[in-house]
């Protein structure tokens, strides 16, 4: 009897766990569509609430080829990548034209503190796609909220490749 207490324990236990690893990657899907909708509506109060406190780090790296193109034009200019901040960033939805950011193939992993989306993106501008890539965010839970505490892109710029190339 006392091996099927124990058992029966660790099964309720696992099935509790599982339950709330779903629940909690509900919730950082709920941050990805956030993110998605605070672009559109240029709401900064919403984006700036899906980060933690500094330092957040968000980098773009060129991919590989439109490297290359780059360096065609600036032979100087060896730098793949960039540093930016998501305060920069959503200056530059502020700007005046239509943006809008679309993510396919999204994938969640988490458990019930930490956890990491990977899409694939592409972003617009009237319409227009500007750059697409890949995308990496490192989220965690404090005080009860998901928070992205890093972004990691790479790009192609759409002028150079589209996404077929």
């Amino acid at each position: 009897m006392k091996k099927f207490s124990v058992l029966f324990f660790v099964i309720a236990c696992n099935v509790l766990s599982a339950q709330n690893i779903a629940s909690e990657k509900k919730a950082v899907e709920t941050v990805v569509n956030q993110f998605k909708e605070s672009i559109i509506r240029k709401d900064s109060s919403a984006f700036y609430s899906l980060f933690h406190t500094e330092p957040v780090s968000w980098m773009g790296v060129n991919r590989t080829k439109t490297q290359l193109k780059l360096m065609k034009s600036d032979p100087k200019n060896s730098k793949n990548y960039f540093r930016d901040t998501y305060q920069s960033f959503f200056s530059y939805i502020l700007k005046k034209e239509e943006k809008k950011e679309l993510f396919e193939n999204v994938h969640i992993e988490n458990d019930d503190v930490i956890g990491s989306v990977t899409f694939d993106y592409s972003f617009w501008i009237d319409n227009h796609m500007k750059n697409y890539g890949k995308e990496f965010w490192h989220l965690i839970k404090t005080d009860g909220k998901w928070k992205i505490i890093s972004v990691v892109f790479s790009y192609d710029l759409a002028e150079f490749y589209s996404e077929s190339n």
